[in-house]
């Protein structure tokens, strides 16, 4: 066992680490674009602005017209500059992006009119790194129940687990509902170990929904905006009311109305706060147009007075808006957030029952301690054997940081702790096989439901082999089609391999499946580029594994990119990753990749010899 001082001074340093290795790609990035002498950056002009309760909005076009391209996506800072006088920078974060405009929304007016040219700088963003290390310092020096949690986390003490309760769901199956009764009876934590397919989320809802009934308040919380989306969108199909916090640009818009946003435009004091920013605007204008018709003492006073007055009514503004989401936060059963988002001002000392975290496997330990400090019990539902948390240093991972509390809470407090969910209601059982026999012991089975269901029956699908078979491994060993690295790019692509897929996904849509039960998903960035290029249907989705995780199509097309003659695999080598390629589907998996390379490595061999030895193997030869 590590000694605690000896386990924050180390994760103290692998967080440090992770900090500089963030801040170094950032800087890079920033240095690329600026590089670029002809990004569109560099020329924005104001198309709208508009009046918010908190404060106001800019919308800024390029000033040549064309697609607004800058480094930078919703919820991220930048840095807005006047061409006129740079000296004057202000920070904004982006509220929406569309193709022609980019919205940046300011807490206190900007200190010059809007007319002229803009140059918006996506700026660094240590927000995230500072919430983690000011958790992890929490956690150690923290009393009460947070020492009782820092025990646990240490290893210095072992979890309790009382008998599990009788608990049973009509929603859930017999698995499902014993993970349910175990977890309602954990005084401490539990963990439901959910392959995929197999309704982990759906086990989490069911849980708050039962102790909701019991009264106790809930703080749900997961390390994507996605994974949160999904958690309280079953909760509200379940009948509760979650708040979601966050900034609403990330938030799914099925979800907006769900939004701690959403709630305050309805309250009170969010009204007067309209009314003051509505004035400040006015004010503003007023000053900017004192500053355009001269230079003089007076109209120089007056500007300045008139824009000190918006200032002090904007934070006033900002003042009631701030009283009205604390009180809406104080009164709410159940709240849901990013895992980073718990860090928030908005939640301010609130404590909670009980804290779900979904997709726990893919937080770092100190991404799921703020979690841990704002509840008494935890349950956690996730999946080792897929996507780890995303560290870019890799002595940081190699020394621990990639490793999860609920890998480390499963391979330490024993069975007491987890139950593995057995039952998937994703994927065909041809499908399902191959990973549950390399991964999950051979325990998976496919719910009868979906064990047999192929493209062929859904409506409008004509019968033939692409729709009738489950699984494919194209294997394009000895074609010559080679893996490449694009001019200043560290990604892969591979062309021949892409034209073959796009030719296959061509093929799906002629049979009748829809573009939008398809996905293409391959683990380069170039890869997705260039499939994106042969494939410009904007229903199809093509993108990377990463960002497939905890998704599914009818049909899924995979290529592994890499092919060449030094048996370099990359990508496939990545076990959990190879797991969330294969596991997407439900009732087509296609998968194009050179066996002479990815069978370099045991997993990619094994798949491989199992499609051939089922049946599904298929040489890129034969189709000359």
């Amino acid at each position: 066992m590590e000694p605690a001082e000896a386990f924050f001074a180390r994760y103290r340093d692998l967080l440090a680490r992770e900090r500089a290795a963030a801040r170094e790609q950032f800087e890079a990035a920033r240095a690329a674009g600026a590089a670029d002498a002809a990004t569109p950056a560099a020329r924005w002009q104001v198309a709208e602005t508009t009046t918010l309760a908190g404060g106001i909005a800019w919308s800024f076009a390029p000033a040549g017209g064309g697609e607004a391209e800058v480094p930078a996506g919703p919820g991220d800072p930048v840095r807005v500059l006047p061409r006129r006088r740079p000296d004057e920078p202000i920070r904004g974060l982006v509220a929406r992006r569309t193709r022609r405009t980019v919205s940046v929304v300011f807490d206190e007016p900007p200190p010059w009119p809007d007319d002229g040219e803009f140059r918006l700088d996506r700026e660094w963003d240590d927000t995230t790194h500072q919430r983690l290390a000011t958790a992890l310092d929490g956690l150690e020096s923290g009393r009460g129940r947070t020492a009782e949690w820092r025990r646990l986390v240490l290893g210095e003490s072992r979890p309790r687990f009382d008998r599990p309760r009788s608990a049973e769901d009509p929603r859930l199956n017999a698995v499902q509902n014993a993970a349910l009764a175990r977890a309602l009876a954990a005084p401490d934590f539990f963990l439901v170990h959910g392959p995929p397919g197999t309704g982990k989320t759906e086990v989490l809802a069911a849980v708050g929904d039962a102790v909701r009934h019991e009264g106790a308040t809930l703080l749900c919380c997961a390390p994507s905006n996605a994974a949160v989306d999904n958690l309280v969108a079953r909760l509200a199909a379940r009948g509760l009311d979650p708040i979601r916090l966050g900034h609403p640009a990330r938030v799914h818009p099925g979800q907006a109305a769900r939004t701690l946003e959403a709630r305050v435009e309805a309250h009170e004091k969010a009204r007067v706060a309209a009314a003051l920013v509505r004035e400040a605007r006015e004010l503003q204008r007023r000053a900017d147009r004192a500053s355009r018709q001269g230079r003089g003492a007076d109209r120089f006073g007056e500007a300045r007075a008139s824009r000190a007055q918006a200032g002090r009514l904007f934070a006033e503004a900002r003042s009631l808006v701030r009283a009205a989401e604390d009180e809406i936060v104080a009164d709410a059963p159940v709240v849901c957030a990013t895992l980073t988002g718990l860090s928030e001002d908005s939640l301010r000392g609130r404590r909670f029952d009980l804290a779900l975290v979904d997709e726990a496997t893919q937080a770092t330990l100190p991404g799921v301690v703020p979690a841990l400090l704002r509840a008494d019990r935890a349950v956690f539902a996730g999946d080792p054997n897929q996507l780890p948390p995303t560290v870019i240093d890799p002595e940081a991972a190699r020394r621990g940081l990639s490793a999860s509390l609920h890998e480390r809470w499963q391979a330490s407090c024993g069975p007491d702790a987890v139950q593995m969910l057995e039952v998937q209601h994703r994927m065909h059982a041809e499908i399902m096989r191959f990973p549950s026999r390399m991964l999950y012991g051979g325990r998976l089975r496919a719910h009868e439901s979906v064990a047999a269901h192929l493209l062929a029956d859904l409506p409008g699908v004509r019968p033939g082999e692409r729709t009738r078979v489950p699984v494919v491994f194209l294997d394009t060993a000895g074609r010559g089609w080679s893996d490449e690295r694009p001019g200043g790019s560290e990604s892969r692509r591979n062309p021949a391999e892409a034209e073959r897929v796009a030719s296959e996904v061509r093929a799906l849509v002629e049979a009748g499946v829809a573009p939008a039960d398809v996905g293409v998903v391959t683990p380069y960035a170039a890869q997705v580029a260039l499939l994106s290029t042969l494939l410009p249907d904007e229903r199809l989705e093509i993108d990377t594994v990463d960002a497939f995780q905890g998704r599914e199509k009818e049909a899924i097309c995979v290529s592994l990119v890499r092919s060449n003659d030094e048996g370099e695999v990359g990508f496939p080598s990545d076990v959990r990753r190879m797991n969330v390629a294969l596991t997407r589907a439900r009732r087509r998996l296609f998968v194009a990749g050179d066996s002479a390379t990815a069978g370099c490595h045991p997993f990619c061999a094994a798949f491989a010899a199992d499609a051939q030895e089922r049946g599904f193997w298929r040489s890129a030869w034969e189709e000359g």
